[in-house]
């Protein structure tokens, strides 16, 4: 393996709290994407000692199975085997795995608060991505991985185990995403809001570097704002007059969707696989409703473009209608809602209803001088304000003439224009300049896009850590050469 110049054939893989982006350096766009979700099924297996339970799932979606539990004692047969009971869970990852119905399995998501904290399945997602479907042979690609500013050294550490002595890859670089998004926006110094799934965080980078003292983070995401309109969907909307909840199903659980509604607005009752729909786990049932959720708000939502809209008031029935429909074919013109929770945004404490308990890996950000938690947060413009108030005071101009917006959720339309508003109100006397990629994956994949642009450069080659360093320093020149 030659380490420069343009020989370095790099991969780059972006752990992102919703979707993982993987591809090739020197490329445009990831290859792949596919779900940070995966599925599982335990299930108890009894057999003898002379036998080997440890089979190997399906490669596309099982990998190998984990014993989970010990060996039980049960009592010793006349031919002298002892049988034994052991838990095996077999992992579900990629498009295939999680997306898919399986009876009896369960959803999780080995991401929280954007980091990885569960190294099993992300191991498994990483070795399905280089084998199953980049098809290459990770013994002769080095590997870029993105991670947050606040990433732990114990998140860290489990990634290096996972490729070098998992996948025996031969380097491995660790990019900040903040660096990475402004690198990908063409600006050594930036102010990178990113507003993901799971929370928006404000990273100051100047020079290339991460300015731990001005980073600040909040659960105020996709994920918040999906939980409160899965309680609004599913309980009767009197304003709207609707009188019924939603059911939310998915394609998966319905045989035949009703197709033929009155009119928008009218109840449907769709055709249930019934030997589906029992069979159907809980985390499964949400994963699937809060995917139609997201489906929803990414076609329907938007943002009014001045602060203190009075949604009670008769001009909110004014504002634009859509018309959506549902998998079970349920149809209605959406007006005000499409507008209100986003606003959650924007004016989180009159908008946020803290009565809906939120999703639980939520209530793990804790309130500090570098985040806020569910109970502190603040609008996206004042966690812009207070990161570069946080930032030295030579550095705050070039950083408010150079604020990059990406993320998903950022994609809400009428965002950008939102943000603008409310940072000139609050800093009436500077010049704000605010840059946003107008293609949306360039917003989407910021992060993997200044990865793939890094990773490709003939003079990245020296700050690669190679497998015969890691193993004769250990993580220390990890961490000291992936500040």
């Amino acid at each position: 393996m030659v380490y420069n110049g343009d020989e370095v054939s790099a991969l780059v893989v972006d752990f992102g709290s919703y979707t993982t982006r993987a591809g090739h350096a020197g490329e445009d766009c990831p290859r792949i994407v596919t779900p940070s979700f995966y599925g599982y099924i335990d299930s108890q297996e009894a057999e003898s000692s002379t036998t080997n339970g440890n089979g190997n799932g399906n490669a596309v979606v099982e990998a190998e199975d984990v014993i989970m539990g010990g060996e039980g004692e049960g009592a010793k047969t006349n031919g002298g085997t002892t049988p034994q009971t052991k838990t095996i869970r077999k992992y579900y990852v990629g498009d295939d795995g999680v997306g898919v119905w399986r009876k009896g399995m369960e959803v999780d998501n080995f991401m929280q608060d954007g980091i990885v904290h569960d190294a099993e399945p992300a191991s498994r997602l990483l070795n399905h991505i280089l084998h199953d479907r980049l098809g290459v042979d990770p013994t002769e690609h080095p590997l870029m991985l993105t991670e947050p500013a606040w990433n732990t050294p114990k998140a860290r550490e489990q990634l290096t185990e996972m490729v070098f002595e998992g996948e025996k890859m031969p380097a491995l670089y660790f990019g900040s995403a903040g660096v990475l998004s402004a690198f990908a926006a063409g600006k050594p110094t930036a102010l990178v809001l990113d507003v993901g799934y799971t929370h928006s965080s404000a990273v100051p980078v100047v020079d290339g570097y991460a300015l731990r003292a001005g980073t600040m983070r909040q659960p105020l995401g996709s994920e918040l704002l999906i939980s409160q309109l899965h309680s609004h969907f599913t309980s009767p909307d009197s304003r709207n007059k609707r009188d019924f909840g939603l059911s939310l199903l998915s394609r998966h659980l319905i045989s035949k969707r009703d197709s033929k509604p009155d009119y928008p607005g009218t109840k449907v009752n769709p055709q249930i696989r019934q030997d589906r729909f029992d069979q159907t786990t809980k985390s499964w049932k949400l994963f699937s409703e809060n995917n139609v959720i997201e489906n929803w708000k990414e076609s329907c939502t938007e943002i009014v473009n001045y602060k203190n809209f009075d949604f009670q008031s008769q001009s909110s029935k004014d504002l634009p209608q859509v018309l959506y429909e549902f998998p079970d074919g349920y149809n209605q013109h959406f007006g005000e809602e499409r507008y209100r929770f986003t606003e959650m945004l924007f004016d989180p404490k009159n908008y946020f209803n803290q009565s809906i308990e939120p999703p639980a890996t939520l209530r793990s950000i804790p309130n500090s001088d570098h985040s806020h938690s569910l109970k502190d947060m603040v609008s996206l413009s004042q966690l812009v304000h207070d990161s570069i108030m946080a930032c030295d005071v030579d550095v705050r101009a070039a950083l408010l003439q150079n604020i990059v917006v990406v993320g998903n959720t950022s994609l809400t339309r009428g965002l950008i224009e939102r943000l603008d508003v409310e940072l000139a109100a609050l800093m009436p006397s500077q010049k704000i300049k605010i840059h946003s990629p107008t293609i949306p994956f360039e917003r989407k994949y910021a992060s993997w896009v200044g990865g793939s642009v890094l990773a490709s450069l003939g003079t990245f080659h020296q700050l690669w850590v190679t497998k015969d360093e890691y193993e004769e320093h250990g993580m220390n020149i990890v961490h000291q050469r992936c500040k």
